[in-house]
């Protein structure tokens, strides 16, 4: 294997072996960067359940992004090899460290607040180690702490070469579950095969503190029966029988870790954490018999005083500045702030830092309020509680108010109304201060900015029929309405404002369509009033978004590409990431430093992993016999799929690369390469891949340059051809069954509609009236075409290619979930809370279920030649949580 390239990773040595595989390190050929991959046995994932929830587990701990776990890159087969590539460390694992020797209890300490606080962001995130163990915990060179192998325990079969290391997967007579975990470090309930939850893993902490302290394993034996049995019914000895050092706390805390029964443990990993921060912090005081000082070192510390304060000090600056006032190196850390079930989204600090209010769907995900968070501390409490959504929350300077709005939930399109609020962030009486209209640009709507003086806001509105949304200031005192910008189409909108701290400048987001824009910098005089034209800061192509003012006012932190940025203004400046933090990060938010506190940072952390998963069935349309499975997948959303036309390859839509792409593959997700390298950015921005009837073309629709358009690119590779130009938007392309047409849905008259054009390129023409259309296809008589609504669930109608009135064939359709096939077409459903994969009989009428609870699907809906396999996309992964970033500088 050392010498092989797998995909861009050229293997270069092996570092370790273990029951799951083989680790190698390896090179990132595209990045520049050492990886290690842990190349999996065939032997381990043949079984495609197995796989599948490996799979599942796997994405679950890449989307952690703590700096004490390790951090997961990819997962994926590449030449018949299942390997998964993840952040290398360089340092030596726990069980090496300790090598029979046991840790100083500050040693110890030190490393297990990390592990603690790693466990309790993970048990946050709804996702339980099982199999947590020194060789599972890396210590890095500079002594940080690095959890491994989240999840793999549910892969491991029996090992054979100690009862130490053996690792269980057999099914209990009790049938309540597998038994997973390697067994010197079990729960009882583990051993048992019990529902484990994070009491589980703080059981194996506890064996885990055990052996650091005393340099020996809780529980022993000669065989994996024999060490459960001890694990199921004995107690170990006292820490301190064997170490004496160790702090009498400390023990105590070990000892309360290994209870078998869970409710007599810690109940939370982050209970955990601050009991051995509290050990932590008195182990390092004097002790209390210490001799209180005489007279004269009283008086001697008095005259210091003063003096060592003054040095510490400069200390402490010449420390934070580093060498010739250059800025600390030391790297910027998140932490999750928020981890509750549904979307949180629109962070506002508060002027001290101390409180943040955001936009939440709430525990039970039915309602969008406006909640506040106590950095640090308790639940948040809510501080609307109307039927309406409200959204967009932004707290005034002077602390004593909270702007938002109150309206219908923002959608990806569409017009809305919305009244502009105001309500003391304690809560109390609201006050409704104007009434706006403007497009809405998901996830947020309009956007809103305070002046520095709290006197006024800064929002989206409408200034008139056909006009793009512009910015108004709006007074606090009387909610009069004035102009801050004027924009002229072609732009769409400027929205997302954001006021300098001393309020001399407005950056904003002048939208040149619906999925892009750049970002403005205005110059502001007295009371927010124009003082010049706003110049341009960022390209189109860049996507930025959600610009926030540093509080020096000398930089913004803005969204783009997936992660936060900065740049500085004004200037010709160029705009860099913000390192260590803001990966999948969005709508940032920073608080003002404090007098020996500095300024924080909050942002939403939001991502999506969607997946193809399939199904198999004995004919068109007959109900499938088994469950769906896992087809093709990566660490990076997936959309769009499509048979090739003989069935023997598939076209979707990948982000796997970086960038979202148009990728080739077998249908089993092996042979993958990319079709396309455009640029574009952001999920579904390069989407749609529709096979031409001969199978020679793939045409698809991008924003390259900050639009989307129609392109065509040969399936066997080459240069992709762009076939519109129009200013409007237009996607999602499909052949006509001849392949001399395209349609495709377009914004030239103002909303989707289905136009066509000729496959080669030329004059469009709009096919569908004006109720709306997307995702067109002709029948397979070529008689007609079916199109859908553009909603999120949808309606399919019918419209003679030879004229006539559409005709309206169902409702319910998930968007982007309709597929022809022969006599008939597969479409997803969505009754009540459950989805369904339906088949319509075009001769009959009818429709029949072909398999159920499909789960949160995505876009895309595909069926092969025969239309025994169907392909959907479905969401494996998500988050939409608040990060926080003490220290941000």
């Amino acid at each position: 294997m050392i010498g092989r390239t797998l995909d861009h990773y050229r293997i270069e040595s092996k570092l370790g072996q273990g029951g799951m595989g083989v680790v190698y390190k390896a090179r990132d050929t595209h990045l520049d960067r050492p990886v290690a991959i842990k190349v999996l046995p065939s032997d381990k994932v043949a079984d495609p359940g197995r796989k599948q929830r490996f799979v599942q587990e796997a994405k679950a701990a890449s989307a952690l992004n703590h700096p004490n776990i390790v951090t997961i890159y990819d997962i994926r087969s590449e030449a018949g090899v299942d390997l998964i590539v993840m952040e290398f460390i360089e340092g030596q694992t726990l069980d090496e460290r300790i090598a029979g020797k046991a840790m100083r209890p500050a040693e110890t300490l030190k490393y297990s607040v990390q592990i603690a606080d790693a466990l309790a962001t993970a048990h946050g995130a709804g996702i339980v180690h099982r199999d947590l163990k020194p060789s599972n915990i890396m210590v890095t060179e500079e002594g940080r702490i690095k959890i491994v192998d989240f999840g793999l325990a549910k892969l491991v079969e029996p090992a054979e070469s100690s009862p130490d290391a053996a690792t269980l997967t057999a099914r209990p007579p009790t049938q309540e579950g597998t038994v997973l975990g390697t067994a010197a470090y079990m729960s009882p309930e583990q051993a048992e095969g019990r529902k484990l939850d994070g009491r589980s893993d703080i059981f194996s902490f506890g064996s885990v503190l055990y052996e650091m302290v005393t340099s020996r394993k809780p529980f022993t034996g000669d065989s994996y029966l024999a060490i459960l049995t001890k694990i199921l019914n004995q107690d170990p000895a006292p820490p301190s029988q064997l170490a004496a050092s160790i702090p009498p706390e400390l023990e105590k805390i070990i000892l309360r870790c290994l209870r078998k029964d869970p409710a007599r443990r810690y109940q939370t990993m982050a209970d955990l954490k601050v009991a051995l921060e509290d050990v932590q912090e008195e182990s390092g005081s004097a002790p209390q018999a210490a001799r209180a000082p005489s007279r004269w070192r009283r008086w001697a510390w008095a005259a210091l005083l003063p003096v060592l304060l003054v040095a510490g000090f400069f200390a402490w600056r010449e420390w934070r500045a580093g060498p010739e006032g250059t800025p600390s190196t030391e790297p910027l850390r998140a932490t999750a702030l928020t981890t509750f079930p549904g979307i949180e989204h629109s962070p506002s600090l508060s002027p001290d830092g101390n409180h943040v209010v955001f936009a939440w769907d709430g525990p039970k995900r039915d309602n969008q309020d406006l909640y506040v968070q106590q950095i640090g501390a308790g639940r948040p409490l809510p501080l609307t509680t109307d039927p309406k959504s409200d959204y967009n929350p932004v707290w005034s300077p002077d602390g004593k108010q909270i702007a938002f709005f109150r309206g219908p939930p923002p959608a990806p399109t569409g017009v809305r109304s919305r009244e502009l609020r105001v309500i003391p962030p304690l809560g109390g009486a609201e006050r409704k201060l104007a009434d706006v209209r403007g497009q809405d640009f998901y996830p947020a709507g309009a956007y809103l900015a305070w002046s520095p003086d709290s006197s006024s806001l800064v929002v989206t509105d409408s200034p008139g029929e056909g006009q793009p949304d512009a910015l108004f200031v709006v007074s606090l005192e009387t909610g009069e309405k004035r102009p801050l910008t004027k924009p002229q189409p072609p732009v769409f909108a400027d929205t997302s404002p954001a006021v300098s701290p001393d309020g001399r400048s407005l950056v904003f987001l002048r939208r040149t369509s619906w999925g892009s824009g750049e970002l403005h910098l205005l110059p502001l005089g007295k009371g927010l009033a124009a003082a010049g034209e706003p110049k341009r800061l960022t390209p189109a192509a860049l996507r930025a978004d959600f610009p926030a003012w540093m509080p020096d006012g000398k930089e913004i932190v803005f969204a783009a590409k997936g992660s936060l940025w900065r740049l500085v203004v004004p200037g010709e400046n160029t705009p860099t990431r913000i390192a260590y933090v803001g990966e999948d990060g969005m709508m940032p938010a920073i608080s003002r430093p404090q007098p020996g506190k500095p300024a924080r940072l909050v942002y939403v952390r939001s991502f999506a992993d969607f997946n193809f998963w399939r199904i198999e069935t004995s004919a068109p349309g007959a109900p499938s016999s088994s469950a769906p499975v896992a087809a093709i997948s990566s660490t990076k959303p997936e959309y769009h799929i499509q048979f090739s036309p003989d069935g023997r390859r598939v076209a979707f839509n990948s982000g796997r690369s970086g960038d979202p792409e148009i990728w080739v593959s077998d249908p089993d997700g092996s042979n993958a390469v990319p079709l396309t390298s455009t640029g574009a950015q952001g999920a579904q921005e390069t989407m749609c891949p529709q096979w031409s009837p001969d199978g020679q073309l793939i045409a698809f629709s991008s924003n390259p340059e900050g639009e989307f358009d129609i392109y065509a690119v040969p399936a066997a590779g080459g240069k992709p051809r762009r076939l519109t130009s129009h200013a409007a938007i237009d996607i999602c392309p499909r052949f006509s069954r001849d392949g001399k047409w395209l349609y495709f849905s377009s914004m030239r008259s103002g909303d989707y509609r289905v136009w066509k054009m000729p496959a080669a390129g030329g004059d469009a023409v709009q096919v569908t009236p004006n109720q709306g259309g997307g995702g067109a296809s002709e029948s397979p008589d070529g008689s007609s075409i079916y199109y859908n609504t553009v909603a999120v669930v949808s309606s399919v109608w019918r419209l003679p290619i030879s004229g006539g009135q559409p005709v309206k064939v169902l409702d319910g359709v998930v968007r982007f979930n309709w597929c022809l096939f022969e006599n008939g077409a597969y479409y997803i459903d969505r009754l009540g809370g459950e989805t369904r994969l339906q088949y319509l009989n075009f001769v009959t009428g009818k429709s029949t279920t072909v398999a159920r609870n499909l789960g949160e699907v995505g876009a895309g809906l595909t069926a092969s030649p025969d239309g025994k396999t169907i392909l959907f996309t479905r969401m494996d992964a998500s988050a939409d949580d608040l990060m926080l970033v003490e220290n941000f500088r």
